[in-house]
C-alpha cells in the first residue's frame, strides 16, 4: 500500500513528537496542516528532520476575522512555506462576514501566487462558487479537502485542474461516493482531516486508508493493486508540478 495524507492535523493531538514519529515509522507522506499562523510559527521546524511530514502554514477560515492581526505572522512565513493550509472559505455559519472573509482569503492567495510551487489544501464548505472564483488563476496546486458542493461547481474544478482529497467518512456517505465517481482518477487524493473523523478523535493510524482503498477501488472499479500506483503517481505529480 502507498500510503499517504495530505490532510490532517497533527497539532491536535496531545503528543505531537509521538505523532511525527509514527508517520516516520510508517512511511506515510503526510501534509500536516495548521489553523493558525501563529501555530506554524510554533511547530515549524519540528519536520526538518522527518522525511515523510512536511508541516503546513495555514489560517482557517472560521478563524480569519477573529484572529486577523495574525495576517502578518502569514506573511512573515509564506515565502518558505511550500505548503499551504488549511486555508478557505466557510459559509456555514449564516452570521459570518462573506465578504470580509473572502477579501482576506484573496489576501492569502496574494501572497501564496508569489512563488509557483505552493501546494494548498482549501476548505470550502457552503463556498465552493467563491473558492473556485479566488483560486482560479493561482499557479501552484489547488486540492479542495473534503469537497461536498454541487455537481455544477464540481464539474468546474476539475475543468480548472483542481485536485481533490477524500477522507474516509466520504466514500461511505451516498452524496461522497456520487463526488468521487465523478472526479477524474488523476486528480484524487487522500486524506484523513484527523482528528475530525470516525475513528480518529483520540489516536491517530494510518489503517484509515483501508477503507478508503477499497471505497475507490469499488467505485472506479478498478483493483487496489493498480489503486495503489495511481495515487502514488497523483501524490507524485503535485509533488513535481512546477518544480
Amino acid at each position: 500500500m502507498f500510503k499517504f495524507d495530505t490532510h490532517m492535523h497533527f497539532d491536535l493531538y496531545d503528543d505531537r513528537k509521538k505523532i511525527l514519529d509514527y508517520l516516520e515509522k510508517a512511511k506515510s507522506y503526510t501534509i500536516a496542516v495548521t489553523n493558525l499562523p501563529e501555530l506554524y510559527e510554533r511547530y515549524r521546524g519540528m519536520d526538518k528532520n522527518y522525511k515523510y511530514v512536511n508541516i503546513s502554514l495555514g489560517f482557517h477560515p472560521e478563524l480569519l476575522e477573529q484572529y486577523e492581526k495574525q495576517i502578518t505572522v502569514f506573511e512573515k512565513y509564506i515565502s518558505e512555506a511550500r505548503y499551504v493550509g488549511e486555508i478557505g472559505l466557510d459559509y456555514s455559519d449564516s452570521n459570518c462576514d462573506r465578504e470580509k472573509q473572502k477579501e482576506l482569503f484573496k489576501y492569502l492567495i496574494l501572497l501564496a501566487n508569489r512563488s509557483n510551487d505552493k501546494i494548498l489544501t482549501v476548505h470550502s464548505r457552503r463556498a465552493e462558487s467563491d473558492v473556485l472564483d479566488v483560486t482560479k488563476d493561482f499557479s501552484g496546486t489547488v486540492i479542495l479537502h473534503w469537497y461536498s458542493g454541487s455537481i455544477k461547481n464540481l464539474e468546474r474544478a476539475i475543468s480548472e485542474d483542481k485536485y481533490f482529497s477524500i477522507n474516509q467518512q466520504m466514500v461511505k456517505s451516498k452524496n461522497g461516493r456520487k463526488i468521487i465517481e465523478k472526479i477524474p482518477i488523476e486528480r484524487l487524493l487522500i486524506e484523513s482531516d484527523a482528528p475530525f473523523t470516525k475513528g480518529l478523535e483520540n489516536e491517530y493510524t494510518v489503517d484509515f486508508m483501508n477503507d478508503i482503498y477499497e471505497e475507490i477501488s469499488s467505485i472506479k472499479r478498478i483493483s487496489t493493486e493498480e489503486l495503489y500506483s495511481v495515487f502514488k503517481n497523483n501524490f507524485k505529480t503535485i509533488l513535481l508540478r512546477n518544480r
